[in-house]
């Protein structure tokens, strides 16, 4: 039974790791996309040239960005995760919805702490987006999940290293 439990909160966390991202991807493409329109009207070498259709325009403005959006959105997803865990009391937007938070183990959890819990777990997800076997991405997948649910405080191999973890966010009844 503690097993299931422990599941169900490892796919909580993963769940508010899914809203986070999609917030944060959506943050950057707009960001991004904003500052190309910004450099499309102020720069004469990137308007549209005479008689080629604005659809083949996009098309190479959009892939001229992907390498920026690469580089981008690890370094938003760090300012975002780092910061709003140590102001937000341990919790992110996607943390807040699913009622988990991070905490430290030795103590109030300090910008550097969460900073560094931040870049372990983004980059843990680099090397699993590395990953290019499916078969071996599964297994990896797997092991990566089996982490939390087996150990006594639900840790991921990025908690362990950075003396945090996930618990439950109680909310208090006011009355």
């Amino acid at each position: 039974m503690n097993t299931l439990l422990n599941t169900v909160f490892v796919i909580r966390r993963l769940l508010a790791t899914a809203i986070d991202g999609l917030l944060v991807t959506a943050f950057t493409l707009v960001l991004l996309a904003v500052t190309a329109l910004i450099a499309a009207h102020t720069s004469p070498a990137l308007s549209v040239p005479e008689g080629m259709p604005l659809d083949r325009w996009y098309e190479g403005i959009a892939l001229s960005l992907a390498p920026y959006f690469i580089i981008t959105l690890p370094l938003v997803w760090l300012l975002y995760e780092a910061t709003l865990i140590k102001v937000w009391n341990g919790t992110t937007l996607g943390k807040f919805l699913l009622r988990v938070r991070t905490v430290s183990l030795v103590g109030n959890i300090s910008f550097w702490q969460s900073l560094f819990r931040t870049t372990l777990k983004i980059l843990s997800m680099f090397l699993l987006l590395s990953i290019a076997n499916p078969y071996a991405l599964g297994a990896v997948l797997v092991a990566f999940m089996a982490i939390p649910v087996f150990t006594v405080k639900n840790q991921c191999l990025f908690d362990l290293l950075a003396s945090t973890t996930v618990t439950r966010r109680f909310i208090s009844k006011a009355g």
